[in-house]
C-alpha cells in the first residue's frame, strides 16, 4: 500500500499562489489616476454630461444669490456636473470642519467680526445652531459695527458677510425650505437688514412669491398666514435705512404688483405701507425729498388697502414734494371724535399706542404748514388744542411711533 498525501495532491492541482509585489510610487499614482478618471466618467454619465457629446467649453456658471465665502476659489469652478456636485457638498456649512482644526501657537487668533464668523461656523458644524443663536450672532456683529469707527454702517454690514453665513445655514439646515423662521419677527427684521446691505434681497422676493402661492394661505395656520406681511414689512424697513426712500417706494409698488398677480389679500400691504408713510412724514428729517411721481405712486397704493387710513393720508399731503397741502389735515384734526373719544381711549392704554405720538406729529406739522402759509389764526387755534390734549401726556414721539 502507498501512503496518500492530501496536501501533495492539492499542490499538484492548484496553481502556485504568490503575494502581489508592492507598487512603487509611480505605479500607485498611475493606478489612482485611472480610478479617478473612471469614477469621474461614471458620475458624468450619471449626471448627463460627457466630453464626447459636448466638446465646446461651456459658459461660466451663473452666480447664485448665495456666493461662496472664497471669491478666488469660485473663479476656478469647473462646469463639469461632478465638480459642481462635489463642491456643493464640500461647501455645505454642516460639513465645515475647519473650525475644529487647532490653531498653532504661533498663529494669532482672529478678533472682532472674523472671530464671530468662525464661532458661528463652529456652532453650525457641531449641529447646535438655531434661529435664536443666529439672531444673537447678527445682533452681535451689528453691535460691533455700531461701536466701531465705521463711516457707513450699511457698508460695514455688507463687508462682514454675516448675512450670507446665516443664509447658507438656513438653506443647508432646511429652514429656508419651510420659511418657519419668519415666525420670529425680530430675526426676520435684522436678517432682511443684512440681506439688503449685502445685495441678496432678491431672495426675499422669491420667498414672498412662494408664500402668496401657498394654497393654505387663507385656510391654514393664522400665524403662517401673516408671514407675507412680516416679510414685506421687514424688507421695506430695511430699504428705509437709506437716506433716499426711492428703493423703499419701489419695493412697495413691487409688493402691490405681486399681490395683484397672485390675487392675494391687500391686507399684506397695510403694515408696510403705514411704516413707510411714517418714514416719509414723522421721520422725514432722516431722508431726502423723494421725486414727486414716485411719492404719488406710493400714496396711491392707499386706494387698494382694505380700509382707509385717514390720519396717514392727511399727514402725507403735508409732505408732497412739490404741492404740500393742509386741507386733509385740518379736516381730520377738526373731528371732535379724534380728540374726545379716540384720544381719550388711547390715553388709558399702557403701553402708549402709536396713535398718540402720530397725532402729535401730525398736529405740529399742520401748525407749521399753516404758519408758513400765513394762516396764523388757524395755527393758533390748533396750538391751543395741542396744549390742552397732548402736552399733558408728556410726549416722546419720533422713532417710537412705529
Amino acid at each position: 500500500m502507498f501512503k496518500t498525501n492530501p496536501l501533495g495532491s492539492l499542490k499538484s492541482i492548484l496553481p502556485p499562489i504568490h503575494q502581489p509585489l508592492p507598487l512603487n510610487q509611480r505605479e500607485s499614482q498611475k493606478l489612482l489616476n485611472v480610478l479617478k478618471a473612471s469614477f469621474r466618467a461614471h458620475l458624468d454619465r450619471e449626471h448627463g454630461w460627457s466630453p464626447d457629446t459636448n466638446p465646446v467649453a461651456p459658459a461660466a456658471p451663473t452666480v447664485t444669490y448665495l456666493p461662496s465665502a472664497s471669491p478666488a476659489s469660485s473663479r476656478d469652478v469647473s462646469a463639469r456636473p461632478t465638480d459642481k456636485h462635489m463642491r456643493a457638498i464640500l461647501e455645505n456649512p454642516l460639513f465645515n470642519n475647519k473650525a475644529f482644526v487647532s490653531r498653532s501657537v504661533s498663529t494669532p487668533a482672529p478678533t472682532g467680526r472674523n472671530n464671530r464668523n468662525e464661532i458661528f461656523q463652529l456652532a453650525v458644524s457641531k449641529g447646535i445652531m438655531n434661529i435664536q443663536r443666529a439672531l444673537g450672532f447678527l445682533l452681535a456683529v451689528q453691535s460691533d459695527i455700531q461701536l466701531s469707527a465705521a463711516v457707513s454702517v450699511t457698508q460695514s454690514i455688507k463687508e462682514s458677510g454675516a448675512g450670507l453665513l446665516v443664509l447658507r445655514w438656513l438653506r443647508s439646515s432646511g429652514e429656508e425650505r419651510s420659511l418657519s423662521f419668519l415666525g420670529n419677527r425680530t430675526f426676520t427684521r435684522i436678517l432682511l437688514r443684512y440681506m439688503v446691505a449685502e445685495g441678496v434681497d432678491e431672495l426675499a422676493w422669491s420667498w414672498f412669491q412662494r408664500l402668496l402661492n401657498e394654497p393654505a394661505l387663507n385656510t391654514g395656520n393664522p400665524e403662517r398666514a401673516a408671514y407675507p406681511a412680516v416679510l414685506l414689512d421687514s424688507l421695506i424697513m430695511a430699504k428705509s435705512q437709506a437716506i433716499e426712500l426711492d428703493e423703499a417706494y419701489t419695493s412697495m409698488l413691487r409688493g402691490k404688483e405681486v399681490i395683484n398677480e397672485t390675487s392675494a389679500s391687500t391686507q399684506h400691504l397695510v403694515h408696510a405701507w403705514r411704516k413707510l408713510s411714517w418714514q416719509t412724514t414723522g421721520q422725514s428729517y432722516k431722508h431726502q425729498i423723494p421725486p414727486a411721481s414716485l411719492f404719488e405712486s406710493f400714496v396711491a397704493v392707499h386706494n387698494e388697502l382694505p380700509k382707509p387710513l385717514p390720519m396717514e393720508m392727511a399727514h402725507l399731503t403735508l409732505y408732497h414734494p412739490t404741492n404740500p397741502s393742509s386741507n386733509l389735515a385740518l379736516k381730520y384734526l377738526s373731528d371732535e371724535y379724534v380728540w374726545n373719544v379716540k384720544l381719550s381711549k388711547c390715553k388709558s392704554i399702557k403701553p402708549e399706542p402709536r396713535f398718540i405720538p402720530h397725532l402729535a406729529s401730525l398736529t405740529l406739522d399742520t401748525i407749521q404748514n399753516l404758519m408758513q402759509s400765513g394762516r396764523f389764526t388757524e395755527a393758533q387755534k390748533l396750538m391751543e388744542r395741542f396744549k390742552t390734549h397732548l402736552a399733558p401726556v408728556g410726549l416722546h414721539f419720533g422713532a417710537t411711533a412705529f
